[in-house]
């Protein structure tokens, strides 16, 4: 690897997991596959080098329960993830996750809030060695259900990681809303909202200058974060790091077709304040079974 800071995240990150307690329920295992399109994987401006991309997305995830007293669960799970780019080779990943918590409901019935407390370390090598990153986040979730078919989740998350290229690196916090809807036994409605702020990559085509590579878009000549030439996209691409803001908003729809397993169709759409403003749209498929 050749950012040290990389490693030193990668340590922090890990040594946050404590060991597992012995004694506990579980494994509970799900596995999940899915198909995803994003029509900017870029992050680029309109007409400065907006690329669609086809993602194919397999994950696996293992988790641990051990209660601590009649209201309070302790919890501590792994996953992994394998996505296969079929559109840029150089976005192709691995990534594992783990994490360790605390759940506490709030009150007595089944209808009291719960509140999870928790933290996680994770890393990913991409076919694109400068993407290469490890993180860790700490991370509050607040579950309501108000009846059997309507509930309601409200997450937030503070995230640092390094990576092997500067560029890559940086940190986030975010917030985000989940309802989820049972209109029937078979049926879920989901729809999200969320908020994020921090580092963000851009990627802008680029072309070459007396003075070597840059920006087809002069105006992005201003912008003074990290940046580096990339070549993950076929073509030369300035990728550019900045702190901005972004919102999100999402629908879907998640049909059981088995006691276990659930097929999920989603959209999502996210509009990203950058150099200039960004939009990305992301549509997935898939399936989820759990053991």
């Amino acid at each position: 690897m050749r950012n040290r800071g990389f490693w030193s995240c990668a340590s922090l990150a890990f040594a946050a997991i404590p060991a597992a307690p012995a004694a506990a329920d579980g494994p509970y295992v799900d596995v999940s596959a899915a198909a995803i399109w994003q029509d900017n994987v870029t992050n680029a401006t309109p007409g400065d080098g907006v690329l669609g991309a086809f993602t194919l997305e397999s994950s696996a995830n293992a988790g641990w329960l051990k209660a601590a007293d009649f209201s309070t669960l302790l919890s501590w799970g792994v996953g992994a993830t394998a996505d296969i780019c079929t559109t840029y080779s150089g976005l192709d990943s691995v990534s594992a996750v783990a994490s360790v918590g605390v759940r506490h409901k709030l009150g007595l019935g089944p209808y009291a809030p719960s509140l999870y407390a928790g933290a996680e370390a994770d890393a990913a090598a991409f076919s694109d060695s400068a993407r290469s990153s490890a993180g860790g986040a700490l991370v509050a979730r607040l579950s309501q259900r108000f009846d059997e078919a309507l509930q309601v989740e409200v997450d937030a998350r503070g995230c640092a990681y390094g990576a092997n290229s500067e560029v890559y690196a940086g940190s986030y916090l975010s917030a985000g809303a989940t309802l989820n809807w049972d209109v029937s036994d078979a049926w879920r409605i989901k729809a999200t909202g969320g908020w994020r702020d921090g580092d963000v990559v851009a990627d802008y085509a680029a072309v070459r200058t007396p003075y070597g590579w840059g920006p087809a878009d002069t105006g992005a000549y201003s912008y003074t974060g990290a940046r580096a030439l990339v070549r993950t996209f076929g073509e030369p691409f300035i990728a550019y790091r900045g702190v901005y803001q972004t919102w999100s908003y999402g629908v879907g729809v998640s049909p059981a077709v088995g006691p276990d397993t659930s097929l999920t169709l989603m959209y999502t759409r996210s509009s990203t304040a950058a150099y200039d403003r960004y939009v990305n749209n992301v549509v997935s498929a898939g399936i989820v079974h759990h053991f």
